[in-house]
């Protein structure tokens, strides 16, 4: 066994040893195949004795265990996907508080820009608070990324390919950045029929793949290309293109087969690719590549236009909606930072308070009404589906009149909820989008 399985055959011949000694034993072990892949072995070892109860040898039976470890895998691959999906949920609902509360101060302190005498130190500050909002947004885009790529409604429908394609970038940009610089050539394309967070999610995985192809600090010298088109058969083109060390045909044969991987050790689990080429062929397309050891690889994505609809009708968004009265608004929010900001920014036009979900029900419960009840969806007391749950019994026209601020429905129960058509604002939100949807539903 040592001479055909090397360290591996040494450990075959202490379990044998340990059968001829009188024990049983049971060996799980992978010894190489004659094409270098690996074959897991389930090996139960025995003695064999004789009528007088002396061991006068062992025996041995093995059974191929391969596609139970792989089953195995897969669903640790799988679980640990599942609970990506609910992390990055997680996260951009933790990320979205703060940063309406930043975004809100940033608007509050440029409306206050005029106000300052000093012309050259309203220009540096009005530059700093700008470059402040523009990276404010940035982080909003982030969040906004994320939700999408954990989205459970995995139901098809219209996408815009360059935005899932820009989404997947930005969230690989972190990746992308120290190997490559990233090269835009994307056409005007037509939407395509699939969701945002599959497709998310394979453009995420290719643009990775292009990254870690290329070695870190060389971004100067090196390239990954996105590209858009038409393709012939009324489809929609997607290419990720690098410059990195290419492939083998002997890779290239085995890309798309699942648990293989040219990665090291604890990178990578094999399942990327052939989960992106399910994705796609599930949504009625293909998936291609090209490559040639030293010159790069191309992936090639190709999936069927959506039908063609008529646009929807679009309003243009207003600059803002005045208030028709100064209305009594009670804001239930357990982000203190966030509660200050939304009582900031609605006073000049309303008269606003901010108190804990259990004080508002006690409050309204007791006799007391407001024009208006700002609360946040998911709170630790009590959420405002909670809330709005026990005014709709306890007060009826006081549930009518409350408005809801979230920053992602992560649970079932909210997304259904929010599907039942109660108004609500996205977090993050600025000053205009907040007293726009105030005025509105006071309206």
């Amino acid at each position: 066994p040592v001479e055909l399985y090397g360290e591996h055959g040494r450990l075959l011949e202490e379990h044998c040893a340990r059968a001829l000694e009188g024990s049983d034993s049971v060996l799980e072990w992978t010894p190489p195949l004659e094409d270098g892949s690996l074959r897991h072995l389930q090996t139960s070892l025995s003695p064999l004795r004789g009528e007088d109860g002396a061991v006068e040898g062992g025996v041995g039976i093995s059974r191929d265990i391969s596609r139970l470890k792989q089953m195995e895998a897969q669903l640790v691959a799988a679980d640990r996907m599942v609970a990506v999906g609910t992390l990055a949920a997680s996260v951009a609902h933790e990320i979205n508080n703060p940063l309406s509360a930043i975004l809100a101060n940033l608007g509050l302190a440029l409306d206050e820009l005029p106000a300052i005498a000093d012309v050259e130190a309203r220009a540096r500050l009005g530059e700093m608070l700008g470059d402040t909002r523009f990276a404010a947004q940035r982080v909003k885009e982030i969040a906004q990324d994320l939700r999408i790529l954990a989205r459970e409604d995995a139901r098809p429908g219209s996408v815009s390919v360059t935005g899932a394609l820009e989404a997947a970038a930005r969230l690989a940009w972190n990746e992308l950045r120290h190997r490559a610089r990233l090269v835009r050539e994307l056409s005007p394309v037509p939407p395509v029929l699939g969701s945002d967070s599959r497709l998310g999610q394979v453009f995420l995985n290719l643009l990775v793949n292009a990254a870690q192809a290329i070695p870190e600090g060389s971004a100067d010298g090196h390239r990954i290309t996105i590209r858009t088109g038409l393709a012939p058969g009324n489809r929609v083109r997607v290419e990720v293109a690098d410059t990195g060390c290419g492939m083998t045909g002997a890779i290239l044969e085995r890309l798309f087969t699942p648990f293989f991987t040219t990665k090291p050790s604890g990178q990578g689990t094999g399942l990327g690719l052939s989960i992106s080429r399910r994705i796609v062929e599930e949504l009625g397309g293909t998936i291609e590549v090209e490559s040639e050891p030293g010159r790069g690889s191309l992936f090639r994505v190709l999936l069927p236009a959506a039908p063609e609809a008529p646009p929807p009708a679009v309003e243009p968004r207003r600059s803002s909606v005045p208030a028709l009265r100064r209305a009594r608004v009670l804001v239930v929010e357990d982000e203190e930072p966030v509660a200050r900001v939304v009582c900031r920014t609605l006073r000049s036009q309303h008269d606003v308070e901010a108190v804990p979900a259990r004080v508002a029900l006690e409050r309204v419960e007791r006799g007391e009404r407001f024009d208006l009840i700002l609360c946040d969806l998911m709170m630790p007391d009590m959420t405002g589906m909670d809330l709005h749950a026990r005014l709709a019994s306890a007060a009826p026209e006081q549930a009518r009149h409350m408005l809801f601020l979230t920053g992602g429905a992560f649970t079932p129960a909210a997304r259904a909820f929010l599907s039942s058509g109660v108004r609500h604002v996205l977090k993050p939100f600025d000053t205009e989008d907040l007293r726009r949807a105030v005025n509105e539903a006071l309206a």
